[in-house]
């Protein structure tokens, strides 16, 4: 088992990528989380356990806010998903490059998301994508002197 750290480091997503399927839509995404949705049920009670521990079960979805971009056609993010609504693709989210090997990856489904807005200002939209299973975390190796930088001594009072 791993030691707790002994210092804060304030990571900061960016520069990073979200690939899906197999198309890089980095250049659009402003914002990307995967969110876990967590339903309890209580559990049955018996003779043996008259209060069990409640059922959990774990949902995740890809979430995020897109920059829209009509001139970009079919190759718009949000061209893409609506073209392949319902369809599994498997994604790649890498938040900060600097932070060599570390990903979550899995499979979603995709999902249009609203096109359009107010006239004359940069548009974006949000999207949700549900995680078929169970995302996958690839941690760290290494990570580069900027990482670094940012490293922050504990608080004392």
């Amino acid at each position: 088992m791993a030691s707790p750290p002994t210092s804060l480091t304030d990571s900061r997503m960016g520069p990073g990528t979200l690939t899906i399927a197999t198309n890089d839509h980095s250049f659009q995404i402003a914002n990307v989380a995967l969110e876990p949705d967590v339903t309890d049920e209580d559990g049955t009670p018996t003779l043996a356990e008259p209060k069990p521990a409640p059922l959990a079960t774990i949902a995740w979805k890809l979430t995020g806010t897109a920059i829209q971009d009509f001139e970009l056609g079919a190759a718009s993010f949000l061209n893409y998903l609506m073209d392949h609504a319902l369809e599994e693709v498997a994604f790649d989210w890498i938040p900060i490059t600097a932070a060599t090997g570390l990903k979550y990856s899995g499979t979603v489904q995709l999902r249009p998301a609203a096109i359009g807005g107010d006239a004359g200002v940069q548009i974006t939209s949000d999207f949700e994508l549900p995680v078929i299973g169970d995302p996958v975390r690839t941690d760290p190796t290494t990570f580069e002197a900027s990482a670094a930088g940012r490293k922050r001594e504990p608080v004392t009072a």
